[in-house]
């Protein structure tokens, strides 16, 4: 391939990672596919380019003429957009600032507890994201992997994280993976997190659940309600805090994170565990989709919206294309109006879909405000747990 060609396609990637050409529907989401790792981890494509660019070179093919001028100036504006592209992750963190903030209280800091605060210790966004992109174990973690919590075999597995030097009981985070609820796989997303958060000292479950004609409304909220009464059964053997479970879920996992806090103790949704505790302390959605999964109201976490919902923080895209944001704005807003809890709606500028499928920059600095967040609600002591009668 000639020089002047295979700089040209680099351009055409690049123009449309900076300038999404469709935002919406199946095009969109093939947007998402093409440009999200253009967006996460582009000083990585960027040493990919430049060695495309040597190699050529030293075959000595396209060097002369009016078209190797062409390429070169292809060659810098490319080089240019990735380093901008690694640039603009900042806007992440004005933008978080801006949604805690206004959902939280501009002192919303100043209320975590002290010692919380103090062992926050927040993992180093630039130098890691840059240098660790595919970053997906940590030293100090151990993980625990396929460990069964249901009878559904490969479906009712799931992995934990934990600190290898974790003595004292701890919180609980349970993770739903994407995958728009026919594919996907635990500890895929939010890698980057669960590691994070099991430095300091929670204790992590990341779970499968039935997918596809297996996984319908409401087969997999049944699953995510059974990881959470696994865990309480289990807490004693983990050493982990049963009033301070967490729930975590992107895209599709989003959507059960969120309806799973929104019917605590609803026995239609636990069947054979009917009297089992699946109240929550708080819920984290990262780039969800929350609207139906079929005819049934109750498939739309919006229509499931209640007084006592436990607090929620939604993060999510401007520029996702595969979820445009319009939808999980119009239901956080619903849901805020609901709860009386804080639900704090996060649009992160520059940021397409699956942003944590990378241990990038922007991933890492999300999840230092996601961290702070659930500091932010333990430090309202522990919720009277909510179950509907």
């Amino acid at each position: 391939m000639g020089l002047l060609t295979t700089a040209g396609i680099w351009a055409l990637f690049v123009a449309t990672t900076l300038w999404f050409p469709a935002r919406r529907g199946p095009l969109g989401f093939a947007v998402y596919v093409v440009t999200v790792a253009c967006n996460e981890i582009p000083l990585v494509l960027l040493a990919v380019f430049a060695g495309s660019i040597v190699a050529i070179g030293v075959s000595g093919e396209g060097f002369e003429g009016g078209a190797a001028t062409a390429a070169l100036v292809l060659a810098i504006l490319v080089s240019l957009g990735m380093v901008w592209l690694q640039i603009r992750a900042r806007t992440v963190r004005p933008a978080m600032e801006t949604a805690l903030a206004a959902g939280l209280g501009a002192a919303w800091r100043s209320s975590i507890r002290p010692e919380l605060l103090a062992a926050l210790t927040p993992s180093e966004p630039w130098l890691r994201g840059i240098l660790l992109p595919f970053q997906r174990h940590w030293r100090t973690v151990e993980r625990e992997r396929s460990v069964p919590y249901g009878p559904g075999g490969r479906a009712h597995f799931l992995d934990t994280y934990r600190r290898r030097d974790r003595e004292a009981a701890g919180p609980v985070m349970i993770h739903l993976h994407a995958g728009g609820f026919v594919q996907g796989n635990k500890s895929r997303e939010s890698v980057a997190l669960l590691n994070q958060l099991a430095d300091h000292g929670w204790f992590c479950v990341s779970a499968n659940y039935r997918l596809r004609s297996q996984g319908g409304f409401p087969a997999s909220l049944v699953d995510t309600k059974r990881v959470i009464a696994w865990v309480r059964a289990y807490a004693s053997e983990h050493h982990v805090d049963d009033a301070q479970i967490f729930l975590m879920g992107n895209s599709a996992g989003g959507h059960l994170a969120v309806s799973a806090a929104l019917t605590a103790g609803d026995p239609q949704y636990q069947p054979g565990f009917e009297q089992a505790d699946t109240s929550v302390a708080g819920v984290v959605a990262i780039y969800s989709y929350l609207g139906p999964r079929g005819s049934d109201p109750a498939s739309a976490p919006v229509n499931l919206a209640r007084p006592d919902a436990p607090p929620i923080l939604i993060m999510h895209g401007a520029k996702d294309t595969a979820i445009p944001p319009a939808g999980p704005r119009s239901v956080s807003a619903s849901l805020r109006s609901a709860s009386t809890s804080p639900v704090v709606y996060a649009e992160l500028t520059d940021t397409q879909h699956g942003f944590d499928l990378f241990a990038s920059v922007r991933a890492r600095i999300a999840s230092n405000f996601a961290e702070e967040f659930l500091a932010w609600v333990r430090s309202r002591g522990p919720r009277e747990r909510s179950t509907l009668t």
